[in-house]
């Protein structure tokens, strides 16, 4: 077979395939059809043309050039329909436009079975077949088809100006492979045929092969005709090797006609073939590493990218560390102008951009978003694609026309959301490209893939920093019972000097002050002063008795206990007071309570101290209520204290509350609480109370905490474990 029909049916093959598949991708869009008919049109033409140079019969030669000639005005007709309705219908397409388009080949389809329109007959020369022309009929094409195609090329241009981004690089590459194929295609089967040179015709289609490089181009980097990257490099493969074969098969046919007058045309043959063959693989691997630097730049290959994201992600904890991580990871590897990473700040109810780069900020500004911003808003939706700034206004339904302004002011490209189990984050904010590339839909799959490795890690980060917060905390907690044991240690030891150090005195007073009482008449004027000496002397006393409590690590005689008697008999104790006091007691005893084993004596004490603290606190009156509960370790709990230390005892929990109406505790106060000698009343008290209370508890491996909202009251809640052992006594120090 001549070569050069040859390289036309591989034209016609290659122009057909792209037409399917573009139909394939968008059968229902006005954009596809008509763009799919232009192609389809090429491959028409180019098949007319290799059928007229194959068929012997000069009728049937004839009949493939009306084919042929058809076929171009159509590529006219079809390829000005598209540039009207490409990317957006601009301009009204009245039905005079449609006739317009589509009149001059329908008629010429009509006139050619009829008449000797345009081709008036096929002659046979020892060079190869020629049509002859009617020359005015000619003309009168070559100028229709001229004013199709300028109409069409003047449309492009006037929506590449108008246009951006995507779009106007879309518009570029087709403007551009169409208009250079069309002007060779024009010289070959237009311009040399008006003088005669008919010998060239065949080199037209070949030309088309620009137009699809151009078109691929566009596919592979600007998404047009929403044709997927899936199929981008087989596209370009295959663009590749047709051109290769195609530039062989031209190689043959120089071959031959250099060869064939010397070597004959048998060995011509085998010469081109094997040129053919020593040199097909060199220039293949030449194509392919040209298209990987033209069409996809060298770029880092992204399992690699992905790669050291995974490793910075699943090797760092702290989370701004992290943060600084990615963005320089993405900047490098998409060659970002910009770009932010704005999270959650559940405390400052914002979404706030700790690291970012090639953005402007302020000083001593920062760069946030409330939850009211457009952005937030839009992503707050669960299952929320990507926003991207060139194809806003291709969305169905269009979002909020806010959004292109808002990105437009922040100089953002694409947005993506990052999300958890459907809750929002946070935001990637990403700028254009340097290069000016738009983001492929192979760039916004690997951006979907960062987005949801990027939450699970922020997740995991942010829930390490609690768990770190949370055992800074307790450390602290730890800290302080250990200063508040350390003190209780070394004023035990120094109330135990001082109580043995007054006592004796004390008693050398009370014993002389009862004799003195005791030996003097009722209306001696001094025995209201010996009274006053005797009574502020027992005060003393107790006092003394408290520092030795509160120092003495006496013996612990434990028993299993019931609770509420223990209670009620102490309260009973106080009744009186209270009503005289004017204080109404609530109480509130859960039945079927476990016993425990605790000292009830030094029980007894602990409830005495909470309820005079309480009687004290409501000097005007008002209710106290004393409640028990049963807990498990899972079930209910009061909220921690300032003084709360872990419980490490067995299954259930009693807990003892003393709730009161009075005046509450200053918050600056609850800390020292429970440090000896500390007292909020003036000089009433002795600052011992809590701290022999607390003392207690802690030796019964229990807990005491307190609750205070000023003017409201203060509750103490003690929480005792239930141990399921025998009674016994045990006697320490």
């Amino acid at each position: 077979m001549d070569p050069r029909n040859l390289v036309l049916l591989i034209v016609a093959l290659l122009n057909f395939v792209l037409a399917v598949f573009i139909y394939q991708r968008g059968r229902l869009k006005i954009t596809h059809v008509t763009f799919c008919l232009t192609v389809l049109c090429v491959a028409l033409w180019s098949l007319g043309l290799a059928f007229f140079r194959i068929t012997p019969s000069l009728p049937w030669a004839k009949f493939w050039s009306q084919i042929y000639y058809i076929a171009a005005a159509l590529i006219a007709s079809n390829f000005c329909y598209f540039s009207l309705v490409f990317p957006c219908q601009i301009t009204t397409l009245t039905l005079f436009r449609k006739i317009l388009i589509y009149l001059f080949p329908a008629v010429s389809t009509l006139l050619f079975p009829i008449s000797d329109f345009l081709i008036q007959s096929v002659v046979e020369h020892p060079w190869g077949k020629e049509v002859v022309l009617s020359r005015s009929d000619h003309v009168l094409y070559s100028i229709w088809f001229v004013f199709i195609m300028g109409w069409a090329f003047v449309h492009l241009y006037q929506k590449y100006r108008l246009s951006e981004g995507t779009q106007r690089m879309q518009i570029r590459y087709i403007l551009s492979g169409t208009l250079i194929s069309t002007l060779f295609g024009a010289a070959f089967n237009l311009i040399l045929p008006l003088f005669g040179n008919y010998r060239l015709i065949w080199l037209g289609p070949p030309f088309t092969i620009i137009m699809i490089s151009f078109i691929t181009y566009a596919i592979t980097k600007y998404r047009l005709l929403d044709i997927k990257i899936v199929a981008v490099r087989t596209i370009v493969y295959s663009v590749l090797l047709l051109t290769t074969l195609t530039f062989y098969a031209t190689l043959v046919l120089l071959s031959q006609r250099f060869f064939q007058d010397t070597v004959g045309f048998t060995l011509s043959v085998i010469i081109g073939a094997l040129l053919t063959a020593l040199g097909f693989e060199p220039l293949r691997r030449f194509f392919q590493k040209v298209t990987e630097r033209v069409f996809f730049k060298n770029q880092r290959h992204p399992q690699e990218f992905l790669s050291d994201l995974t490793e910075n992600l699943s090797s760092i904890t702290d989370l701004q560390k992290m943060l600084i991580s990615v963005t320089d990871l993405m900047t490098d590897f998409f060659n970002l102008q910009r770009m932010a990473i704005a999270l959650e700040n559940e405390e400052a109810d914002r979404y706030t951009a700790s690291v970012y780069k090639g953005f402007w900020i302020e000083p001593h500004a920062s760069f946030s978003l409330d939850r009211e911003h457009l952005f937030i808003r839009h992503f707050s939706q669960p299952q929320t694609a990507p926003l991207i700034y060139d194809e806003l206004d291709m969305i169905q339904p269009a979002p909020d026309s806010r959004l292109r302004g808002e990105m437009e002011n922040l100089g953002l490209a694409v947005i993506v959301p990052v999300s958890w189990k459907a809750h929002l984050l946070g935001l990637l904010l990403l700028g254009p490209k340097q290069s000016g590339d738009p983001y492929t839909p192979e760039d916004l799959k690997l951006l979907d893939i960062v987005a949801r490795q990027a939450a699970t890690s922020i997740e995991n980060s942010l829930l390490y920093n609690k768990v770190q917060q949370q055992m800074n905390e307790l450390r602290i907690v730890q800290t302080q019972q250990l200063i508040q044991s350390a003190k209780l240690a070394s004023l035990g030891e120094l109330a135990t000097n001082v109580a043995h150090e007054i006592n004796n005195p004390l008693t050398s007073i009370l014993g002389f002050t009862t004799l003195i009482l005791e030996d003097m008449g009722d209306h001696d004027p001094r025995k209201q002063d010996l009274k006053i000496i005797q009574s502020e002397a027992m005060r003393s006393r107790d006092i003394v008795r408290n520092l030795l409590d509160f120092a003495r690590k006496r013996g612990i005689k434990k028993e299993a206990t019931d609770i509420n008697p223990l209670i009620q008999k102490t309260l009973n104790l106080l009744r009186h007071q209270a009503e005289i006091s004017n204080i109404r007691l609530n109480e509130d005893y859960a039945p079927d309570l476990p016993t425990i084993i605790v000292d009830a004596d030094q029980m007894k004490q602990v409830f005495i101290n909470l309820l005079k603290n309480a009687f004290d606190a409501m000097p005007k009156g008002g209710t106290l209520t004393i409640t028990t509960r049963a807990h498990g370790l899972n079930g209910p709990r009061t909220e921690a204290g300032f003084h709360e230390k872990p419980l490490v005892f067995a299954d259930r929990v009693i807990e003892i509350r003393f709730k009161d109406t009075g005046e509450g505790i200053a918050k600056e106060h609850l800390p020292k609480i429970f440090d000896p000698f500390f007292t909020t009343k003036e000089g009433l008290g002795t600052g011992l109370g809590l701290a022999v209370s607390y003392g207690i508890i802690e030796r019964h491996s229990g807990r005491i905490e307190v609750e205070s909202v000023i003017g409201e009251g203060t509750t103490f809640v003690i929480k005792l474990p239930v141990k399921q052992e025998a009674p016994m006594s045990q006697e320490t120090g």
